[in-house]
């Protein structure tokens, strides 16, 4: 009887201990996925940056060629950004927020949006 118990004891803290390790490898797995995509969108984010700016700088000379002043050129190119900030203001969580956290999720418990493909 005293054998039992003690193999029981045994089962059972080798089970807590391979639980453990599942978390431990789980956690590592969502922690490694989550920091694959936030550098991905960094490096990105960067380089659409740089892309962003010099066709700026292209669209304001271009805009100040047609009205035969750069300023007035670049005054466009900032009115459109500012038109942009306000739009995106307005509709920011219809644009950022529910994409976030569905990425998040989608990202951070993936067998679960395997379950909602299949349905």
């Amino acid at each position: 009887m005293v054998e039992n118990i003690d193999n029981i004891r045994k089962e059972v803290q080798e089970y807590i201990e391979v639980k453990l390790d599942l978390i431990r490898l789980h956690t590592a797995e969502n922690l490694a996925r989550l920091l694959s995509s936030a550098s991905t969108l960094v490096i990105a984010g960067y380089l659409a940056f740089f892309v962003l700016m010099f066709l700026s700088f292209a669209g304001g000379f271009f805009l100040g060629t047609l009205l035969h002043s750069n300023e007035a050129g670049f005054m466009c190119v900032a009115g459109f950004y500012f038109l942009l900030l306000v739009l995106f203001l307005i509709f920011r969580k219809k644009i950022v927020e529910k994409p976030v956290i569905q990425a998040v999720v989608r990202l951070m418990f993936p067998k679960f949006d395997d379950y909602e493909n299949k349905q």
